[in-house]
């Protein structure tokens, strides 16, 4: 147990902040890192809680339900037991730590500008998706041709480019790669990517902390804007009125804008006609289902990208049988991997019709709700449905309760809010921040790839 009353004794806790900080730079990205840990002023440590102080309530919050967890695990793991984290504003730091903590936020409040441009020039589209591994078809070939020409000459080709088409057929692919082909020749460039999704719960967490200014002055500040699947701003008021200006400032100062949706402008019954109009008075691109010869060239390209050999005969066979999604045919793809990685097992007819049937079967999603998905969650770990849409902080409920965030919204299509509702009453924000961490841990953990690959197969499976 520490109690930090005097200068050596909080000293004491510094050094441990210093290397809590060294635990969550090798952690967390640099734009988390500098925009929101750097905001934290160590304080105190009292009955094995650590306590910070920030500037502003919005700060609190973002750093409360984003990085907590990380501060805390960072904090333990230098301090060698289990240490919980305590969040303040000045006023409500004890009146003997104000004068320290007044002094401390005005220090950082000089640095917030040069954070917040950091944030600005975050770059973060995938850069796996570039233009050198898209597959050319004919039914994709204009939207291909215009997406380069873009990337090629930002903002003077065509603006806005406005990419339609159904699920699962390239749209993300496409925009990323401009992304990544304008990064490689502008370094310079401010390139802002994000989800349509995204933007709205961005901009409801600022509307809500008053933080407005800070979200302007990061759209607004793109030399490039990419929202990817902008439907999801429809039918919300706030949201359409803000993107309407951000739209407005960006086209007025020749930025390039760059829009995904699954169906072209006019048939987006729920956005506000001057949107409609703004989407459609640039170059409009749709993408087709693939046709075969484009499917099998596709299959191909996705089993060399996974070092996987398929004879021709089962790459015909995908091919012939998958005919209107992308997705759904490097889902086989990766589903042929993972049968070759874990079990040694080569790709063959019998093998590939399973895959087919199990990614197919994965992507229907009728009957699939999100009770379903608790339910498995909860047998699978062990972990009572209470547990799981609670707000307890146990590691392994926690892992539970991000694995079922993430599998509802790979399965059912519902948006973040909706899955909040699904899951205790979570804001969209807890939910978003949940489903990034378990995609970051998938990515470094071969295990819960698996688990939730297994997961999901079973809840097909139940039905």
């Amino acid at each position: 147990m520490f109690l930090f009353k005097g200068e050596t004794i909080m000293q004491s806790f510094k050094d441990v902040w210093e290397k809590a900080l060294v635990i969550l730079q090798n952690e967390l990205n640099n734009t988390s890192f500098e925009s929101w840990i750097k905001l934290l002023i160590p304080m105190k440590m009292e009955n094995d809680v650590a306590y910070f102080c920030v500037s502003t309530l919005f700060q609190k919050s973002i750093i409360d339900k984003k990085y907590k967890k990380d501060v805390e695990h960072a904090i333990s793991e230098a301090m060698g037991f289990s240490v919980t984290v305590q969040i303040m504003t000045e006023d409500e730091v004890p009146p003997r730590y104000r004068e320290v903590a007044q002094r401390k936020n005005e220090e950082v409040s000089t640095a917030l500008p040069k954070l917040e441009e950091a944030e600005i020039r975050a770059f973060n589209a995938q850069s796996n998706l570039t233009f050198e591994n898209f597959v050319i078809g004919r039914e994709n070939e204009f939207a291909h041709a215009a997406a380069l020409a873009i990337a090629n000459n930002p903002a003077n080709a065509y603006n806005p480019f406005f990419l339609y088409g159904h699920s699962g057929l390239g749209k993300t692919h496409l925009i990323n790669a401009i992304a990544n082909k304008i990064k490689e020749n502008n370094p310079d460039m401010v390139i802002m990517y994000v989800k349509g999704d995204e933007f709205t719960s961005e901009l409801i967490d600022a509307i809500q902390y008053n933080s407005q200014r800070q979200f302007k002055n990061k759209y607004r500040k793109a030399d490039v804007l990419l929202v990817d699947d902008v439907q999801f701003i429809s039918g919300k008021k706030a949201i359409q009125e803000e993107f309407f200006h951000t739209f407005d400032a960006l086209y007025e100062n020749n930025r390039q804008i760059i829009l995904t949706s699954d169906r072209p402008p006019k048939e987006l019954i729920t956005l506000e006609e001057r949107l409609q109009s703004r989407f459609s008075m640039g170059l409009l691109a749709d993408i087709q289902p693939p046709e075969y010869e484009t499917r099998v060239a596709i299959v191909k390209r996705k089993a060399s990208l996974y070092n996987l050999n398929i004879p021709e005969d089962v790459v015909e066979l995908i091919a012939s049988k998958i005919k209107t999604n992308v997705r759904e045919l490097e889902g086989t793809i990766k589903k042929l991997k993972a049968f070759n990685s874990l079990w040694g097992q080569t790709p063959t007819i019998a093998l590939a019709k399973d895959a087919m049937d199990a990614v197919i079967k994965e992507n229907t999603n009728t009957a699939i709700t999100p009770s379903t998905i608790i339910d498995q969650v909860s047998r699978y770990f062990n972990i009572s449905i209470e547990d799981i849409k609670s707000d307890k902080r146990r590691s392994d409920i926690v892992f539970a309760r991000q694995m079922t965030m993430y599998i509802i919204r790979e399965t059912t299509g519902l948006s973040l809010p909706e899955i909040g509702k699904e899951m205790g009453g979570k804001n969209h924000t807890t939910v978003l921040y949940s489903i990034r961490k378990l995609e970051e841990a998938m990515k470094q953990d071969p295990k819960t790839a698996k688990i939730s690959a297994e997961l999901i197969e079973n809840i097909k499976k139940s039905y």
